[in-house]
């Protein structure tokens, strides 16, 4: 980028850190794209919303209907600030104005619920989605007529995600009027406020146990099933009792009808563009053959899916078995985690947890052992929690081959645990 460029220029007119290229949080469907940082500007942003100011870019790739491949190079300008207050209560929300180029939906439409905003004229050929476990009471304080009506006077290339704690408002293309840039730094201000003040009012009132988003796919009967028919003593690993479940999955009948679901409809989903054999086996009248032919295929997919299922399922039960055992061994309950991050908003987690266990901690005192994944990737955080309003002790999660282990997460336990003790020592002198 150009020593002389407007980003780096708004920077300097704003006491701001400038810097070329840096990693921005991959969450929402925008910023998870595989696209590049060309130019940010950081520190508190005009209108006092701490954040980065950055130029970002991605190649959008479709296909026609006549499978013709297109290629096309979008750019935003976006600020994107943290709102750990929301976790709990909104895991995704997003917007995209008429002309925007952003999706404003992240992952499977089924998790997410499309939002009727009104009538107002200004809000012809926008979207909204929520992430469908958001609670509706929740939603609707948030969009309340005042902020529906500010969007629908926002520019009509606006748009934003609020994707774990993460809030991303953009325009299209690389805006470099210093007015511009100000105005979208204000717009994020405004509505990161309206967010972060909907979510502590929740907290501070008491309404976040019942406001919390809720995971749909929480439930599980056929793993809870499982658990209570596999007799395992606490495993000292994630993958430690992968063969008792794999060998329950293959001896139940549900796996087995589920794999031959999945070969049937799979099977007559490859019948379509292979329609020609069939049909040509069918006037030569060899229905014997043809029989034979989808027996053979069915018969195979089944297979296939039938051991896919059990090497996944087992794998995700085995998970589960240590987790439960690990947290009845050390006296801790197990808690839903969008409800934590919700009557712990004003804690401001750190990220969105995927599993809590509260209880005693090492060393004494009670708090809340938070996972952010497995160990296995390298944004996989662990966090011991104080209480509603924190403090906070967190580290990076690791583990080795073939997973987490009780010692992984006691050595973690007992680390955080001491920091926080030293950090509410600390809070307590001053």
């Amino acid at each position: 980028m150009p020593a002389d460029s407007p980003l780096k220029e708004f920077a300097e007119a704003h006491g701001l850190a400038f810097a070329e290229r840096i990693d921005l949080p991959k969450q929402g469907d925008l910023l998870s794209r595989d696209g590049k940082v060309e130019g940010t500007a950081t520190g508190a942003l005009p209108g006092d919303v701490p954040g980065t100011l950055a130029h970002f870019t991605y190649t959008y790739t479709w296909t026609d209907s006549d499978n013709h491949t297109h290629h096309e190079v979008r750019r935003f300008t976006v600020v994107v600030t943290q709102l750990p207050e929301s976790i709990g209560f909104m895991p995704y929300l997003g917007f995209s104005g008429a002309d925007s180029k952003l999706s404003g939906v992240a992952g499977p439409l089924e998790e997410m619920r499309k939002l009727d905003l009104g009538n107002d004229q200004g809000l012809k050929d926008t979207s909204a989605y929520a992430f469908k476990g958001a609670s509706e009471n929740w939603t609707a304080q948030l969009l309340s007529p005042a902020l529906v009506d500010w969007l629908a006077r926002s520019d009509a290339d606006f748009g934003f995600e609020l994707g774990n704690g993460v809030l991303c408002v953009a325009r299209n293309e690389y805006l470099n009027e210093g007015a511009k840039l100000e105005t979208l730094c204000g717009d994020a201000a405004h509505l990161a406020t309206a967010i972060r003040e909907e979510s502590l009012e929740d907290a501070a009132t008491g309404g976040a146990e019942a406001d919390a988003a809720k995971d749909p796919d929480a439930a599980d009967p056929k793993m809870d099933a499982a658990l209570s028919e596999v007799a395992v003593e606490s495993p000292l690993d994630a993958a430690a009792a992968r063969p008792e479940f794999a060998g329950h999955l293959r001896r139940s009948p549900g796996t087995f009808f589920g794999a031959l679901k999945s070969g049937v409809l799979l099977t007559l989903v490859l019948n379509v563009p292979g329609i020609a054999v069939p049909i040509l086996l069918v006037v030569a009248k060899s229905y014997v053959l043809l029989a034979v032919i989808e027996a053979i295929l069915i018969a195979l997919i089944t297979f296939l899916a039938f051991r896919k299922r059990v090497a996944a399922d087992s794998q995700k039960y085995a998970a589960e078995a240590f987790y439960r055992g690990y947290a009845k061994d050390r006296e801790l309950a197990v808690e839903e985690p969008l409800k934590f991050a919700a009557t712990h908003a004003e804690a401001k987690l750190p990220f969105k947890p995927d599993r809590v266990f509260s209880g005693p901690l090492p060393g004494g005192g009670t708090g809340s052992l938070v996972l952010c994944g497995d160990g296995t990737k390298r944004a996989d955080r662990v966090a011991v929690v104080g209480g509603p309003r924190g403090p906070i002790a967190e580290s990076e999660l690791e583990a080795e081959p073939p997973g987490l282990s009780a010692k992984d997460l006691d050595v973690y336990f007992d680390q955080l645990s001491g920091e926080l003790r030293e950090a509410m020592s600390a809070a307590g002198a001053k």
